[in-house]
Parts: C-alpha cells; sequence; structure tokens
C-alpha cells in the first residue's frame, strides 16, 4: 500500500481526536489529585493518555507558523487564551488563585507560545549564536514559571520545525525528549523505567506521533473557522467543567 493511501484525516479530524484522551486524562488526574478516585495502575494508563494530545498541537504550531497569514496575531492569540485559561487551570490545580503558584506552573497555552515564538526566533535573520540564545532565553523562561512540559516543550516543537524535511531525524529528536521529560516526570529512578505511567506515557506520546505523520493529509478540515475555534475555547472550558465536577463531588 502506496504511504499516501493511508494520509486520509484532515488537520481539524486529528484535533477532535487527541481532545478525546486529553479530557480523559484530565479528569481522572483530577480526581485523583483531590483523593476523589484513590490511584492505581489502571488509572495512571488513563492518566498518561493525556499525553496523546500535546505532539498534535506541537505539531499545529510548527503548520500554524507556516500557514499564518500574521503570526503576530496568531502570537497575540496564543497569549490571550493562555492567560484566560489559566485561570481555570490554576484553580483546578490548586482551589485558588490567591498563590504563587497560580503563576508559577502555567498551563500549556504558554509553552506553545513559546514554542512559536522560537520557531520565529530561529527563522529571523539575526546571527547564529544570538538566535541560540534567544530560543534558550524563551525555554529557560517556561522552566523559570513552569510551564507544562518543562524544558521540552520547546526543544520539541523547534525540532518538528527544523527537522520537517528529515523524518527520521524528526522522529529519533522527538523520542529522545519524550522519554528524557517522561523519565524526569516519573521519578528519575530505575524504577522510573519499570513504572506504569513512564511506559504508558511515553507509548502514548509515541503513538500520538506516528498518528500524526501517518495519517494527515495536511488539508484543512471543512469548517476551519469553526474548528479554529472550538480548539481554542474547548481547552479553557473542560478545565471549568472538571473544576465544577470537583467541587460538586466534594461539597
Amino acid at each position: 500500500m502506496n504511504k499516501n493511501e493511508l494520509k486520509i484525516i484532515n488537520r481539524d479530524v486529528v484535533k477532535y481526536i487527541a481532545i478525546i484522551p486529553m479530557l480523559l486524562g484530565h479528569t481522572i488526574s483530577s480526581l485523583v489529585e483531590h483523593n476523589i478516585l484513590e490511584s492505581n495502575t489502571f488509572l495512571i494508563v488513563l492518566q498518561a493518555l493525556a499525553i496523546f494530545a500535546p505532539p498534535i498541537f506541537f505539531f499545529s504550531i510548527v503548520d500554524g507558523y507556516k500557514y499564518t497569514r500574521s503570526k503576530k496575531k496568531y502570537a497575540l492569540r496564543l497569549l490571550i487564551f493562555a492567560i484566560i485559561t489559566q485561570i481555570p487551570f490554576a484553580l483546578n490545580s490548586f482551589g485558588t488563585l490567591i498563590t504563587v503558584e497560580a503563576i508559577l506552573n502555567l498551563n500549556v497555552f504558554f509553552t506553545l507560545l513559546a514554542g512559536l515564538i522560537s520557531i520565529i526566533v530561529w527563522e529571523s535573520k539575526y546571527p547564529a549564536v544570538a538566535r541560540i540564545i534567544g530560543i534558550i532565553i524563551i525555554d529557560g523562561l517556561t522552566v523559570l514559571f513552569g510551564s507544562e512540559w518543562m524544558i521540552f516543550g520547546v526543544p520539541i516543537i523547534l525540532g518538528l520545525h527544523i527537522f520537517s524535511e528529515k523524518p527520521r531525524v524528526r522522529f529519533i529528536w522527538f523520542a529522545m525528549c519524550i522519554l528524557l521529560s517522561q523519565y524526569i516526570c516519573w521519578g528519575m529512578n530505575l524504577y522510573t523505567l519499570i513504572s506504569p505511567g513512564f511506559i504508558s506515557g511515553t507509548i502514548a506520546a509515541i503513538i500520538s506521533y506516528l498518528f500524526r505523520t501517518t495519517f494527515y493529509n495536511g488539508q484543512r478540515g471543512k469548517h476551519p473557522v469553526f474548528a479554529k475555534w472550538f480548539f481554542y475555547i474547548v481547552y479553557p472550558l473542560h478545565f471549568v467543567l472538571i473544576y465544577l465536577i470537583v467541587i460538586m463531588i466534594t461539597a
């Protein structure tokens, strides 16, 4: 079978599919964190399914840089929704906005914005040294402010862009970043390598990458305007809904 025959899913459908495990994983994570559910291996695996979504959206930033008419408007849109999302994100994570952690644990929209800016810097006409320093500073800010995916979000997004014409190198880069990020996330010891969270999270991310690169046909969906705003709105909204669910259960 020709590889192109497998590319049957457009840009929007790929994202719609990614939302499902994200919603499930985030909901279970919140219920476990608030002691509504007791953590076990099965729930850890379900939580890790949420990691299926970020690679899809990392790829979307690369596409966005390539196809958007105004990169400034694109960046501003990401910033606005990052700020909007931070309110339900912080409430869901900490139960309050009156805490330093609310601004030192930022949601993934900030990571996506940092990734977009890093691509813009990389493609600028500044000398290579200046570009590299700029990207290091951008990545450092994601670490300083605890943006999701820590130090790895920017390198993953930038790598997907730089190696877009070298699929083997791109996959190796992606896989290395995923392995390191999951290793750090799940404990950084020998047991980590056989822990359910590390294994399921790594597999979910790799499957996401392969899903996106195998089935995505590079085309827009039938309703691009609706899809664009749907994805921006559903991310903060799902944190609002999870927060309300937790409140109702624990009230």
